[in-house]
């Protein structure tokens, strides 16, 4: 049966590696490719000066696939060193929305905490949270990580390479939770989505708990390394978790497009397989996911069609927001001068493009 898919859950590229210009045609390629009906850009910028370039790249993309494309602008962070001082955190997602972005995408991962120890219930963030909660602007906000990456014998080889296992220099597993309660706390009524499940697939009695105190928060099923095999290990129990959530479940997959690491053509047959092998999963009784067998959950047609598109328009909007030619070009051309060095032709490519697709 052929159903509406939508990808909630995609980067341009690696959060650590640099995006280029090339990523829109990957872009745009996998949306073709993977028979979506549409997909959500997510942008990650920190304070770092190469992943300056997703914002404006981003919409770019959506302009060149009118009503394919969403985008979650991503807010620049100061550099550590003033994290504690005033920032404009509201002007800015204030700004990305007016220029076309459909949601604002915010990440509290572990392995930046080392330098970013500001908690996000600090008073410098009211004005940020409160404005996103009283416009109720979609926010896509990745929070922790699983616990099997503060233990050095259960910590997947792949992701050691990557530099995610977590020390004593690092917050606990914990400590992202108990940050979490007390923005809530504070900004109750927050139109979150909490990707990966929250980290909690080994854990559906706490995730139900907070399920229940929390009734607008969203999950989205985009793979974390551990969370199928924890499904699969529980498949009973997670059944019946879907069933009982299926309003409130969205459909991701983490793809991207190519790096200096790994072809275009490399990320879009990989990122192919995961969209199908999550789909084997929630759909057949039996599956293989990473060429291991698991044990599915064959979730009901209704819950599928909820969680493969329903619910993602219901948060984000049956169509995206058109993009504002005249703030985009000028986001970009702001961007251009904040970049350097190899960044600087990647960044002039991309206001080129700008003003021929935006007839400027």
């Amino acid at each position: 049966m052929a159903r509406r898919l939508i990808d909630g859950h995609y980067h341009l590229s690696r959060t650590a590696k640099d995006t280029v210009y090339e990523n829109l045609n990957d872009l745009l390629r996998y949306i073709r490719c993977a028979q979506l009906d549409a997909v959500c850009v997510h942008n990650i910028l920190l304070w770092k000066e190469k992943m300056l370039l997703r914002n404006p790249l981003s919409l770019l993309a959506k302009a060149a696939a009118p009503g394919k494309i969403y985008a979650f602008g991503g807010v620049i962070y100061p550099e550590p060193e003033k994290q504690w001082e005033p920032w404009d955190w509201a002007e800015q997602a204030k700004a990305l929305l007016e220029a076309g972005f459909d949601g604002i995408k915010i990440l509290n991962k572990p392995l930046y905490r080392k330098e970013w120890t500001i908690p996000y219930y600090h008073e410098n963030f009211d004005a940020f949270w409160a404005y996103l909660q009283e416009q109720n602007v979609p926010v896509m906000f990745h929070i922790g990580d699983p616990k099997e990456f503060w233990d050095i014998n259960r910590m997947p080889k792949r992701m050691y390479d990557f530099g995610w296992f977590y020390g004593k220099e690092t917050p606990g597993y914990q400590f992202f939770y108990e940050e979490t309660e007390k923005l809530l706390q504070k900004f109750p009524d927050l139109n979150l989505t909490i990707p990966h499940f929250y980290f909690l697939s080994d854990d559906l009695d706490r995730l139900e708990d907070f399920m229940e105190r929390h009734p607008k928060i969203l999950l989205d099923i985009t793979p974390g390394s551990e969370m199928y095999f924890n499904f699969s290990i529980c498949h009973q129990r997670a059944r019946e978790f879907f069933i009982k959530y299926q309003n409130r479940i969205l459909f991701g997959t983490d793809n991207y497009g190519g790096n200096e690491e790994s072809s275009s053509e490399e990320e879009l047959k990989s990122g192919i397989q995961k969209i199908q092998e999550m789909k084997g999963f929630l759909e057949q009784e039996y599956c293989l996911f990473n060429d291991n067998p698991l044990h599915g959950l064959a979730l009901p047609e209704e819950t599928l069609d909820a969680i493969y598109s329903g619910n993602f328009l219901r948060w984000a909007g049956e169509t995206p927001v058109p993009v504002k030619k005249d703030l985009a070009l000028a986001m970009a051309k702001d961007y251009v001068n904040r970049t350097r060095d190899r960044q600087q032709e990647e960044a002039k490519e991309i206001v080129r493009q700008m003003e021929r697709v935006f007839g400027s």
